[in-house]
């Protein structure tokens, strides 16, 4: 029935485009010349023409090789790559709108687990700013989903975002304009377990899913008897009684019938199996959608064709259930002969993001080819619309992208994306461009950020040609790293490099021609080079990745003022997201409390490899943590504070009654001493600039809240987070405060994130305001993000190599004030350092290794021996420090 549907529906099409013409009523003709084509239907075109006439594709080839007619309208794209619009199979823009407030919240219909009769149709807002952020990011057709907090959640919907009202974006009326969404695992369990409903467990979730069925199945034989009493004629059929309509039996018999496809949330490799027992007993076709565990049950979904939509995020943790996420995940899968799609999830990522979250997928062996299928054909299949949209080929819909370069690449933009021929979306217009990089919604057009200008990635850096020794004792005293391109930081880059290690400190580093290296030294070798990784504002290493109570020490909800509260009693060395920041080249973190207390406690520099907190620590206490904004002001609405004036008070009294502290001990004789205050002296080692005040505030004026009481009480002070700091940059300029920046990649989520930018780094750097950029901190899933990533974004966006590179070595260690031994690679400091397979920057690269105080703690080589497992590790008591082989 669906290949007749689609085949009429292209019938349509082609009469349409016939009756326009023979009217006189020609079409535009468009001609995009110059461009590589990547059709995703074979292979790809360079110097191509692509026609497109009346929404469609009409042709497609090399320049010179097509017919066009004369009068066409030329598009010069040359120098740029064309790719079919991304089709998106998990979404729930429009239905979760932009900022994440109550009132926009109508994901998940929460007042009971089965609701197959609901239509996202019915709560998608088509104004949602997360539509306008999808088509910056290139994405043309989405499933738009309800949530996942029910185990039967609803009526999914397929839609081109070609704006007007939502019926107007439908890509299929008067069918079934969608699936059906399903979920297992965690969320649904925990929604209702947690009200001591049903289900409260993985059993209950399946129960009432087979027992929908087995009803909607009962509800079918009902009608299919009725109508066959009715067909036959006769007494019976005059008597015949038609059964009573049921909305949310219509959906299911729908799903029975194999007309709608059901997309099921689930994660673990159990639950996945779950899903396949549920489609086979029932004889439905579904979609995986995540699909974390797939690659354990790769051979059972290919056996069953089964394809996976999956939700690719930087980091693991969140939630137990994602722990097992694996970068290798889809090239795994397609080598099993499983079809894979990439979506978003949005917002868990985000739509503008999406084809770097298949740039991931890239990283973990897919091909750049396989990459591409996974974003465009295979997900329209999934949507069964690849007779419409999904590849560049004659007889299509003519949805596609213009970029800047190759689709993985860190350094490629969006230029513009094309609906149906239109011009959906276009990187030129500085309005449009916003939705891109931020800042949108700010009702001066003059504040908004302008789009950086795309830039050239640097020359490939040519490895070395010694190859790695195949082992390195753990007490070598002597090690030389040989790099192809060697980042000091303290200087320009140097091609044929060499560092020279010597007892955990450099003693050389600079070109390797001329200097002699002793014979017997152990080598390594690398394309690329750089110092030790700092992320200057974490909780990893307190906020552990199963985000339960158990793992989460970051925030003390007992009182707002936990000044003497010690991140070093809560440091975990033992924590898995250690080891993967470590495997990602981070080797120093400041660990910081949470956002939940106006003063959150006192934070420490740790190194990120170790047996206990004392043994990595590199200085504790490092800051005293205040937080402003929405959530400290919400975090105690028994007590208080409630607002931002009140927020700003108790900070103001608490530092008062610091300063009186001080007076009365300076005052009082010996012996006569006031008693210890553990709160009031932590807030005295700020008074006595002993150490920093880090404010972490999203909002200019919360910002500026924090300037404020640093000049009254004369703080040395430190802005972290700082979404809205280039609104407010000339004065945190003006009082030389440094910033530790936002991830880059930070959702836009709440009202006070709202106007991030992707150019903040670079706005505020051109203000000479020192800048490092963090992971800060995560609620959700992703559990932590990934320094070199978030700079790779703001590199892209402004900030530039050599500055995005300084803001997670040498400038984070500045204003850490670590710089003497930490940050660059210059004789005498602590040899850190990063050793890269390729740019460090480009998502396709990967980390080969890391040395930690001149110790070898991590070799991929050496990794990729032993059994798979997750991105984030398995708990270990002690690390096997540095590594021999």
């Amino acid at each position: 029935m669906r290949t007749i549907h689609c085949r009429l529906s292209f019938l349509l099409v082609l009469f349409a485009m016939f009756h326009e013409v023979a009217h006189g009523d020609e079409p535009t003709l468009q001609v995009f010349r110059g461009a590589t084509v990547l059709t995703a239907a074979g292979g790809e075109i360079a110097d191509a023409d692509l026609v497109v006439r009346g929404g469609q594709i009409v042709a497609i080839g090399k320049r010179g090789e097509v017919d066009v007619p004369n009068g066409a309208q030329i598009e010069d794209v040359a120098g740029k790559v064309i790719i079919p619009g991304l089709v998106d199979t998990h979404s729930h823009i429009g239905i979760y709108p932009k900022p994440g407030i109550e009132a926009h919240s109508d994901g998940n219909e929460m007042t009971g687990p089965v609701q197959s009769g609901i239509r996202a149709l019915d709560a998608i807002w088509p104004d949602d700013p997360g539509i306008r952020m999808a088509l910056a990011g290139g994405v043309t057709t989405a499933n738009i989903m309800p949530g996942s907090g029910n185990v039967i959640g609803g009526q999914t919907l397929y839609v081109k975002l070609r704006g007007g009202p939502i019926t107007a974006m439908m890509v299929t009326p008067g069918t079934p304009e969608g699936g059906l969404k399903m979920a297992n695992g965690e969320n649904p369990k925990r929604a209702y377990g947690s009200k001591n409903q049903a289900p409260g467990t993985r059993m209950r979730t399946a129960a009432l899913q087979r027992e929908q069925f087995l009803k909607a199945e009962d509800y079918r034989r009902k009608w299919e008897a009725y109508r066959k009493t009715k067909a036959e004629g006769g007494e019976k059929a005059k008597t015949a009684t038609e059964p009573e309509r049921d909305l949310a039996m219509e959906s299911l018999v729908e799903v029975l019938d194999r007309k709608r496809t059901v997309h099921f949330h689930t994660h673990r490799a159990d639950d996945i199996m779950t899903v396949v027992r549920l489609a086979d007993e029932f004889g439905f076709e579904v979609v995986v959608q995540h699909g974390t565990e797939a690659y354990k049950v790769a051979d059972e979904l290919a056996k069953r064709k089964v394809g996976v939509s999956l939700t690719i995020l930087d980091s693991p943790g969140g939630k137990p259930e994602v722990d097992g996420l694996l970068e290798q995940n889809a090239a795994i899968l397609e080598k099993a002969g499983v079809a894979i799609a990439v979506n978003t999830d949005d917002f868990i990522t985000e739509s503008r993001f999406l084809l770097r979250t298949a740039s991931l997928a890239v990283r973990g062996g897919l091909s750049e080819a396989s990459a591409l299928r996974a974003l465009t054909i295979t997900p329209a299949t999934m949507l069964h619309l690849e007779r419409k949209i999904g590849s560049i080929e004659p007889g299509k819909d003519a949805d596609f992208l213009v970029l800047s370069g190759r689709p993985f690449r860190v350094y490629t933009q969006v230029l513009q994306t094309y609906i149906e021929g239109k011009k959906r979306y276009d990187r030129n217009d500085p309005a449009q461009a916003s939705y891109a990089i931020g800042g949108f919604a700010l009702p001066e057009s003059t504040d908004r950020p302008k789009p950086a200008i795309p830039i050239d990635p640097p020359a490939d850096a040519k490895p070395s040609a010694v190859k790695s020794a195949s082992e390195i004792k753990s007490d070598a005293k002597l090690i030389a790293i040989r790099a192809g391109r060697l980042h000091t930081v303290g200087g320009p880059a140097i091609e044929d490099g060499l560092v020279i290690v010597e007892d955990g400190k450099i003693k050389y580093a600079g070109k390797s021609e001329g200097v002699d290296v002793p014979e017997g030294t152990p080598v390594l070798s690398a394309a690329v080079v750089t110092p030790g990784l700092i992320d200057t504002h974490t909780v990893v290493g307190v906020s552990g990745r199963l985000n339960i109570s158990a793992d989460q020490d970051q925030d003390e909800k007992s009182d707002p003022n936990q000044s003497d509260a010690r991140i070093l009693d809560s440091f975990n060395p033992a924590e898995p997201l250690l080891e993967f920041a470590l495997r990602h080249g981070v080797t120093l973190i400041q660990a910081m409390p949470g956002p939940v207390d106006v003063i959150g406690g006192q934070a420490g520099i740790f190194r990120t490899h170790g047996v206990t907190a004392e043994a990595m620590m590199v200085r504790f206490p490092s800051a005293i943590v205040f937080n402003l904004g929405e959530v400290p002001k919400s975090s105690y609405p028994a007590k208080g504070p409630g607002t931002r004036m009140g927020t700003a008070a108790l900070i103001r009294n608490a530092l008062n009654a610091a300063v009186n502290d001080r007076k009365k001990r300076a005052a009082a004789k010996e012996g006569a001493e006031p008693d210890h205050n553990l709160k009031h002296e932590a807030l005295g080692l700020l008074l006595e600039k002993k150490v920093p005040a880090v404010f972490a505030a999203h909002r200019a004026d919360d910002l500026a809240t924090a300037l404020r009481l640093a000049d009254e009480f004369s703080l040395d002070l430190v802005l972290s987070q700082a979404t809205e700091g280039y609104l407010l940059a000339d004065a945190i300029a003006q009082a030389k405060v440094p910033v530790l920046v936002h991830p880059t990649m930070q959702r836009p989520g709440t009202p006070e994130t709202f106007n991030t930018t992707l150019n903040n780094a670079a706005l505020l750097a051109d203000k000479g305001i020192p800048v490092a950029i963090t992971s800060a901190y995560e609620g959700y899933v992703p559990k932590t993000r990934i320094p070199l990533y978030e700079a790779a974004v703001a590199m892209a966006n402004g900030l530039g190599y050599e500055r995005a590179l300084k803001a997670v070595t040498l400038d984070a260690a500045k204003i850490l004030k670590v710089d003497a031994e930490y940050g660059s690679l210059e004789p005498g400091k602590v040899a850190d350092m990063v050793l890269f397979d390729g740019d460090p920057f480009e998502y396709a690269s990967h980390v080969s290794h890391v040395l930690l105080g001149g110790k070898l703690v991590y070799d991929r080589a050496a990794e990729a021996k032993r059994p798979l497992r997750g991105m984030s590790s398995d708990v270990f008591v002690e690390p096997a420090c540095c590594l021999a082989h």
